[in-house]
């Protein structure tokens, strides 16, 4: 039962939080609708991308947290050989991911006959959006994560809720910003 209080108590919280972020992500959102209604391959692809960086985010959390308890990686902020080769190993898991979806979306987009405008540039623009949230997030969560871990928290407890919603907020916030500043 004191397991059960201690998760309530870091995770309630957090929870919250994350449906609050989830709000404000479905306003975003339906504030830029026009954006995303003139690129349909972005309505397409949009949940599949959330789904990409939240899940690859919290495999990271869990890797982190992992290594932390174990003591393969020390509680600083330093690099370190395991941190660099998560650090790969996730990369290059989000690259293949998203090359698949890439594929997937134009495929589907091409066999419904929808037109796409610059398909190189809207190529461009979700590469950009994922590896720069991917990069960003990786730093929050390590840094998070030894913040957590000294203060005697789970971060899986905190970080994961959090993030996904981060990812879910993060992911369209980014993508419509680098439609506006490219096309």
């Amino acid at each position: 039962m004191d397991y059960f209080k201690k998760v309530f108590k870091e995770s309630i919280f957090i929870v919250i939080i994350s449906s609050f972020m989830g709000l404000l992500s479905g306003i975003f959102l339906s504030i830029n609708e026009k954006i995303i209604y003139a690129i349909p391959i972005i309505l397409l692809i949009l949940p599949s991308l959330n789904s990409l960086i939240g899940d690859i985010c919290t495999v990271l959390t869990s890797r982190l947290t992992t290594h932390l308890y174990i003591g393969s990686i020390p509680p600083k902020v330093q690099k370190s050989e395991r941190l660099v080769q998560d650090f790969i190993g996730l990369l290059i898991t989000i690259l293949l991911s998203l090359l698949v979806l890439i594929i997937l979306g134009f495929i589907i987009v091409i066999s419904t006959g929808i037109n796409i405008i610059s398909p190189f540039l809207i190529l461009f623009i979700i590469i950009l959006t994922i590896l720069s949230l991917f990069f960003c997030l990786f730093i929050f969560l390590f840094i998070s994560s030894i913040y957590l871990f000294k203060k005697g928290k789970d971060p899986n407890n905190l970080l994961i809720p959090f993030v996904t919603s981060l990812a879910d907020f993060l992911t369209p916030l980014l993508l419509i910003t680098f439609i506006i500043i490219f096309i």
